[in-house]
């Protein structure tokens, strides 16, 4: 049977949203939000924000005007003045071919417009790019001010560097597309576009590349380089960019009770970028979470706030997939996470004296499983280092330790769904999990150096800044080969250590992003909030997990296990069956019905 890829799915996809029966059977209204938010799959107001300003008004002036209809190519004689494009990627474009502007991607559509409306167009247009205009002179300013105190060259580098550390950048400024993706475009590096402005002045570059590197500077300063994806799939224009810092300020003053004031009205760019950074800290360690929301078309990742005390973000009951791990503790009165921790100090003790580690990773299963099971997931995940004693090592110090890792010293602990384990044949099962066992194990390897100072890690090793908030993804398998064939449509994450904790420390140092609980849903519906709270709390037990690993080779002179299971001979042994009879074992004697 052949493999459904990638190319099957989205081609598929491009089709239906383009269907002619559905683009010119009814109002152009109707017609041109199906192309502009493919078919709904991605939100209004993300897809709206990835059209120009001229393209905004056009699209406002059709909604609610049921009288209008798009045409097909070549329909209208003589031509209608607006024609519509698709391109590969799905992304709506509207051109006006009278004023020079003709399409690069496939034409799907015309539009023909009353001139009364083309006016309004017009008129609305005019003060917007006035503002732009206006704004755009504050990030010149900072621009040239760079170039006079001889600070340009280093800050362009910095930006170079930077676009390597997120997994995709896909931003928009005007008709140009700045881009950086291992599967798709990359006009910022592999095209050149910004190693094309080196030893150039300000002046000489474009208005569009001015804005981009001083809006990355800015974004940098106020969380690293992931804020560049907030960007993705949307316009970044100097007005955007105002109104993306100045919200954020708000929001996380809001977070913690303080009063926001006029004075972010006044601000400049660069205070406001430094204030959104100053704040972000104070917000992890309130009442309210940080969160993403994650769009696997358009490659944006929104963050928000939930209030979310830190009290609750912990595993109280103790999930019945943990009960066979050990059930000397079974009957314990200790939350959930006491439990973790003194089965795991029991289990480590255990391997230390026999040299076993399989009560160890009975835990982590446990805990897997239990996120799988209370947040209905098909399956889910947990991956982390094989030798913990190799993140060992002086404070901030990279270390030649750390530059010998490679992707086999880390693995993930894949497990299916007690319904996905019996409703697919187990070949299945174990394609899926192995599949995406070894791509948790390449992105494990990425995110460790994101934790050391640039300048500890050698130019040469490719990495990515680790996670640190969780995030709820959908549409992965439209965009994403290896999640095309692991069928992972919508996803959580919550990482560890996670940003309302203090670092992961071993030895001297500290680690984000060092493991996680991951989840996945091969079809609807999606996740929700109630399921993030789910694993987030799943992924606290995992984190205590690990800090009893930590302290036991704290106090055992540096001595940690080695989990050997989860090896591309587990999964073909599929030996991933085990966890899942341990909990209808526990089920069954628990009385729990099936």
């Amino acid at each position: 049977m052949r493999r459904t890829t990638k190319l099957d799915q989205w081609s598929q996809e491009l089709r239906d949203v383009r269907d002619p029966a559905a683009l010119f059977g009814g109002s152009a209204q109707a017609a041109v939000l199906r192309l502009l938010t493919m078919a709904g799959k991605v939100p209004f107001r993300a897809a709206f924000d990835g059209l120009t300003l001229r393209e905004q008004a056009v699209v406002r002036h059709l909604l609610g005007r049921q009288q209008l209809r798009l045409t097909a190519p070549g329909a209208d004689a003589p031509p209608a003045q607006f024609v519509l494009a698709h391109s590969p990627l799905g992304k709506l474009t509207v051109h006006e071919p009278a004023r020079g502007d003709l399409p690069t991607d496939e034409t799907v559509a015309e539009l023909a417009l009353p001139e009364w409306i083309i006016e309004m167009v017009d008129e609305e247009c005019l003060p917007t790019q006035a503002e732009e205009e206006h704004q755009r002179h504050e990030l010149d300013h900072m621009l040239y001010s760079w170039n006079a105190d001889g600070t340009l060259a280093e800050r362009l580098e910095e930006v170079i560097d930077w676009v390597e550390r997120v997994e995709t950048v896909l931003i928009y400024i005007g008709r140009r597309i700045f881009s950086r993706s291992d599967s798709g475009s990359s006009t910022l590096i592999r095209d050149g576009v910004l190693p094309a402005l080196r030893g150039r002045a300000p002046g000489d570059w474009c208005p569009e590349e001015r804005l981009f590197v001083a809006a990355i500077q800015l974004l940098f300063r106020t969380g690293r380089a992931v804020r560049f994806e907030e960007f993705n799939g949307r316009q970044l224009s100097a007005v955007s960019l105002r109104r993306v810092l100045t919200t954020r300020c708000a929001a996380y003053l809001r977070a913690l009770g303080e009063q926001a004031t006029g004075q972010l009205s006044t601000a400049t760019l660069a205070e406001l970028a430094a204030l959104a950074g100053d704040l972000v800290g104070l917000v992890d360690a309130g009442g309210h979470m940080r969160y993403r929301r994650v769009n696997g078309l358009t490659y944006a990742k929104d963050e928000f706030l939930m209030p979310w005390e830190p009290d609750q973000r912990v595993q109280d009951d103790l999930p019945m997939t943990l009960y066979p791990a050990s059930t000397a503790l079974a009957d314990d009165d200790a939350d959930a996470g006491e439990w973790v921790r003194r089965a795991t100090a029991d289990a480590l003790r255990a391997a230390h004296t026999g040299g076993d580690e399989r009560e160890l990773s009975a835990i982590l299963e446990g805990i897997v499983l239990g996120a799988v099971v209370d947040a209905r997931a098909d399956y889910g995940m947990s991956s982390g280092i094989r030798d913990l004693s190799r993140l060992d090592g002086p404070a901030g110090q990279y270390g030649q330790d750390v530059a010998e890792l490679k992707k086999p010293d880390f693995f993930c602990c894949v497990l299916p769904s007690p319904q996905m384990a019996a409703d697919l044949p187990a070949a299945a099962v174990t394609d899926i999990l192995w599949q995406v066992a070894q791509r948790m194990m390449y992105n494990r390897w990425h995110f460790v150096p994101g934790n050391f100072d640039r300048v500890e890690v050698p130019r040469q090793r490719h990495y990515f800044f680790p996670p640190l908030v969780p995030d709820i993804g959908e549409w992965g398998d439209l965009r994403h080969g290896g999640h095309s064939t692991a069928r992972v449509r919508y996803t959580l994450r919550a990482p560890g250590a996670a940003m309302w904790k203090q670092p992961f420390t071993v030895g001297g140092r500290q680690y984000r992003g060092a493991f996680d609980i991951r989840l996945v849903r091969m079809e609807g519906p999606p996740f929700t909030l109630a399921d993030m709270r789910v694993a987030c709390r799943y992924s606290a037990l995992v984190d205590v997990f690990w800090r009893e690993i930590a302290a036991y080779a704290d106090a055992h002179g540096g001595w940690t296990p080695t989990i050997t299971a989860y090896s591309g001979e587990w999964y073909a042994k599929e030996a991933w069956r085990e966890p899942v009879q341990r909990l209808e074992l526990a089920e069954d004697s628990a009385g729990v019905p099936a």
